[in-house]
């Protein structure tokens, strides 16, 4: 039973990485699943989607929308109004690569995303996504970086080889990571 829980989780964790972060198979679904054997499978990816989704229900909260029925459309446009109303800022602070999947569309709460929607007046079909991917591929790879059995080398080859490092993420997660082992990170690579 037990084998067949964590086999169904491998199958999932990578459809909703590959969902937010627009990725295409069979590489990213290979390259997550080698991420997690060489940490032993410890359960990163499951631990960085509950850390995405209890950020986003307490952001949805503090917005006074219900997480169990709000639209992508009243979740798009109340984070437009948060920022609007000088809110975000505070409110978006820790939220870089938080995404979330609402009616089959992405809905970033990166700041900068929500900033860059509310200024050129996108649609919600139109709205932007791209800092809250780029961070969330950050925050993927920089946690398994982290992680006391993997090697870098070999995680950066991996996450490169799944899609998760093109070169413009590849400097940020390498310094974030550098950055990290210090204890001083530079509050620009945290955005």
């Amino acid at each position: 039973m037990l084998c067949r829980l964590a086999r169904n989780r491998f199958k999932d964790m990578p459809k909703y990485f590959q969902r937010v972060l627009n990725l295409s198979e069979p590489l990213f679904s290979h390259g997550l699943e080698r991420l997690e054997k060489a940490t032993g499978g410890s359960g990163i990816d499951v631990r960085l989607i509950a850390d995405i989704t209890l950020k986003a229900h307490a952001i949805m909260r503090k917005l006074k929308l219900d997480i169990k029925d709000t639209t992508a459309h009243e979740l798009y446009y109340a984070l437009n109004s948060l920022v609007k109303n000088g809110g975000g800022e505070e409110i978006l602070e820790d939220t870089d690569y938080v995404l979330l999947v609402i009616d089959d569309l992405v809905i970033s709460f990166n700041l900068i995303d929500v900033i860059e929607n509310l200024h050129h007046e996108l649609p919600l079909t139109r709205h932007m996504v791209g800092h809250g991917q780029r961070s969330l591929c950050g925050e993927l790879v920089g946690r398994y970086l982290e992680h006391a059995r993997t090697n870098e080398q070999t995680t950066i080859e991996i996450a490169k080889m799944a899609g998760l490092l093109p070169e413009s993420v590849t400097c940020y997660t390498k310094l974030k990571h550098k950055h990290n082992e210090s204890g001083k990170v530079p509050k620009e690579l945290l955005a």
